[in-house]
């Protein structure tokens, strides 16, 4: 129980320096902002944009934090599954503070209001209930984990999720759980929609304001013309469609003596139709009797067609046979001009040498070029690298440079931070021991008022 209450001490005392810390924001963001206000009017904006600006500029900051709390809080149970993502972020001070919470929260044991009776027989009986349970400092737990901006990519990827999960829940009947989320998602989105209405309402002026109270005074004007012209064209309308209702009940007068012909005409076609089928049986069986003699016909046609084939396969043999002797004739004529086309080759071919000495004179030249394009190769490439090796040392000596002086300026700005942190911490234990050396003087009091108390009445009774 000792160790227990001092890790809840050091909590409460982060908390306050937590609480300080935001104050210290606040106002450091105050004064920048009133310093951006010295350097505005100077160009050309009033004091009093100024400072309405600068309040809207709070006022979105304060949204946007709101806006990341909440999704940290939406965030915590998955945080809490997934254990290994704050082990690698958070430092173990914060690590061990945050299971300290944790601990509060699932063991009622520990809980303060055991000293009441009943809180005691509820908690044998089993009854966990949240009011039964040490009320943790979630705000201490919400402030550890804003700490961190490391957090900040993890948590936004989450919600994003949480969102794409939400759209596939909505499509089916969801659990408890994922109603849970649902009504989380839905305040989250609630809460940037705020944010957003906050920001535009913020941003206008007092001039835009009263343009659209006038404006709105016009529309109510005017809507109040129309209502009365509306009115107008409903009682025309009412009046056209009394006249419609008359045209129609005649028209469905005339379509129902309409139908009646049609019935009349389609008695009359179910008849005409029974005669032309009655026609067209007797008139299938004249034309199958003329498709009989038809075929009849058409094979004394095709005996008449294979003798006639036969006399044209007699003639082609006969045409075959001089066709063949014309080939042999064309045959030998090719051969005398193949013979021809040798001795005009044995010409050409003379020329032809000519040119290929030519060609292998010219690619000798060629190699001779390309080989003292080798040898300059050689003296500029060396050139270049030596220029190159110059150029990247030059560009890393000045990157390590500024590496330097960026390492040190975050030094100093560190260890400022650091000194700050220890005066507070020492401001901080200075009150502490004052509250105690006034509980312990009210103590004193107190016993001393009991004592003259019991001396009075021992007196009294004497």
């Amino acid at each position: 129980m000792e160790t227990s209450s001092g890790m809840f001490q050091s909590a409460t005392s982060t908390r306050t320096s937590s609480t300080t810390g935001s104050t210290k924001s606040v106002r450091s963001a105050s004064s920048e902002d009133r310093k951006s206000v010295g350097s505005g009017t100077g160009s050309g904006m009033s004091p009093i944009d100024m400072e309405c600006k600068i309040q809207a500029e709070r006022i979105t900051k304060i949204l946007d934090e709101t806006v990341y709390k909440t999704k940290l809080a939406i965030c915590i149970p998955y945080l809490v599954r997934e254990y290994s993502i704050l082990s690698k972020i958070l430092t173990d001070e914060d690590v061990e503070n945050l299971l300290y919470i944790f601990d509060l929260y699932d063991n009622p044991m520990t809980c303060a209001s055991l000293m009441d009776a009943t809180v005691l027989e509820e908690i044998k009986e089993g009854n966990l209930s949240f009011k039964n349970r040490l009320n943790p400092d979630l705000g201490q737990m919400i402030y550890i984990l804003n700490s961190y901006p490391a957090l900040k990519p993890r948590i936004e990827e989450r919600i994003d999720q949480m969102r794409m999960e939400c759209e596939e829940i909505e499509k089916d009947t969801p659990t408890a759980e994922e109603q849970n989320t649902l009504t989380a998602i839905d305040y989250l989105r609630n809460l940037e929609l705020f944010r957003e209405l906050m920001v535009v309402k913020v941003n206008k002026t007092a001039e835009q304001e009263l343009s659209e109270k006038f404006n709105a005074r016009k529309l109510e004007v005017s809507n109040a013309k129309l209502t009365t012209q509306i009115q107008e064209y409903q009682t025309k309308l009412r009046e056209e469609n009394e006249q419609f209702q008359a045209i129609m009940k005649q028209k469905e007068k005339t379509i129902e003596q309409m139908k009646q012909e049609l019935a009349l005409l389609e008695q009359n076609a179910a008849a005409s139709l029974r005669k032309k089928i009655i026609e067209s049986e007797r008139e299938m069986v004249l034309e199958s009797r003329t498709h009989a003699i038809k075929v009849e016909l058409l094979q004394e046609e095709e005996a008449e067609a294979k003798e006639a084939h036969e006399n044209m396969l007699r003639r082609n043999l006969l045409e075959e046979k001089n066709l063949r002797t014309r080939r042999c004739k064309v045959e030998t004529q090719l051969l005398s001009w193949l013979q021809k086309y040798d001795l005009e080759m044995g010409d050409k071919q003379l020329e032809v040498d000519e040119y290929t000495e030519k060609y292998e004179e010219q690619l000798r030249i060629f190699e001779e070029l390309q080989a003292k394009l080798v040898e300059q190769d050689l003296e500029y490439i060396p050139l270049m690298e030596e220029r190159d090796n110059e150029y990247h040392q030059e560009m890393t000596a000045k990157m390590n440079k500024f590496m330097l002086e960026h390492a040190a300026r975050v030094i100093q700005h560190a260890w400022r931070e650091v000194l700050a942190n220890r005066a507070e911490k020492k401001r901080l234990r200075r009150l502490i021991r004052e509250k105690k050396r006034r509980k312990a003087e009210e103590a004193a009091l107190a016993k001393k008022k009991l004592r003259m108390a019991a001396a009075e009445a021992a007196a009294n009774q004497n």
